[in-house]
């Protein structure tokens, strides 16, 4: 009995003690999407919002600093206090944008990114839908944001902005196919596309004390996923949407308010997102020893990554444009071929 029918039932029980009709099951499914999707959009613009105080907290200590540390303990309210403002400023509309195409581009890029949170296992009993095709959601989905990129470039009518748009969407696609193709060597070992059939896969141990990870076999696909992460997050030494050396603000120059707001969470919590789907592709996901429970070894790899991250993020300088372009196609889709052939082999060899 799936969940649906479990809640089906436990609101039929409910009604039939109050002498109410019974539930049609299309409403429960309806309620249940609802509720879903309403938990899901909270949690994840929660920990894009809370990320932001983290990364602060984290450049503040890599440059021997204090950063936020007014609202509430350890400034931890600061992020609160940040969307309290940009709810309250005044939202700009530049008098040549294009006004539809510059207002729906924040949405074209948070939305779909919180879409792919969906199928991403938590644990063994944590997910919010356990697609069959989950990794094609996941890549299929999360492919859109730079649509949203190229919307607020054109929308804004800024030379800044377009020059931004055009360098964020030329990043996310071309590392888009390596990244995909890594992904791929992953469901083949698999021999699925659901993301809770990836982590199984990977439970046990070889030897005895060697976790069966997929970063061990798939080291070259693992290496790409992460500085896939990198560029599709759209940070330093990647951030050539953004360059504010260059751009001013690149794509988001026009931009005030929450609609600023919305693209800065969604980078946070991409952030989040890229690194446990990481975790879950190359890294276990959610399985571990028995004394911690999933939940807890999902959350502890996972901010594990996103800690790397950060420190990437701190530390190393921007690179051009034409060189991380280059390092793409000339260097990231050919080892994902290698890569993809490795997993051919462990297939055949019967390995997995």
């Amino acid at each position: 009995m799936t969940f649906i029918d479990q809640l089906h039932s436990f609101l039929g029980d409910v009604a039939a003690q109050f002498g109410l009709p019974e539930m049609p099951l299309i409403v429960t499914k309806l309620v249940w999407w609802l509720v879903a999707s309403v938990l899901l959009f909270t949690v994840a613009l929660t920990i894009g919002g809370l990320f932001t105080w983290v990364f602060r907290r984290l450049f503040a200590f890599f440059g021997l600093r204090k950063g936020p540390n007014r609202v509430g303990p350890e400034g931890m309210l600061q992020f609160l206090a940040d969307g309290i403002k940009l709810l309250t400023k005044e939202d700009l509309l530049p008098s040549k944008a294009d006004k539809w195409t510059y207002r729906l581009a924040p949405y074209v890029v948070v939305v779909p990114f919180v879409l792919a949170w969906a199928p991403l296992p938590w644990s063994d009993v944590i997910i919010f839908s356990n697609l069959a095709y989950g990794v094609v959601f996941i890549l299929a989905v999360s492919a859109l944001p730079p649509l949203g990129e190229l919307m607020a470039a054109w929308g804004s009518n800024n030379k800044y902005s377009m020059y931004g748009g055009i360098r964020a969407a030329a990043l996310d696609f071309s590392y888009e196919i390596p990244l995909v193709i890594s992904a791929a060597s992953i469901v083949l070992l698999v021999g699925g596309l659901d993301t809770q059939g990836a982590v199984m896969a990977q439970q046990g141990y070889w030897f005895g004390f060697i976790p069966k990870w997929f970063v061990f076999p798939q080291i070259i696909g693992a290496f790409i996923f992460f500085v896939s992460l990198l560029a599709k997050t759209g940070i330093i030494p990647t951030d050539l949407g953004e360059s504010e050396s260059e751009l001013i603000s690149g794509l988001t120059t026009e931009y005030s308010g929450m609609r600023f707001g919305f693209f800065f969470v969604a980078m946070f919590s991409g952030i989040f997102f890229l690194s446990a789907l990481t975790v879950t592709f190359f890294f276990g996901g959610w399985t571990g020893p028995g004394f911690l429970p999933p939940l807890v070894w999902f959350l502890l790899k996972t901010f594990g990554l996103v800690f790397l991250v950060f420190w990437i993020w701190v530390t190393l300088p921007r690179f051009r444009v034409d060189q991380f372009l280059n390092y793409a196609w000339k260097t990231l889709f050919p080892l994902s071929i290698l890569n993809l052939v490795i997993a051919v082999a462990l297939k055949v060899w019967g390995v997995y």
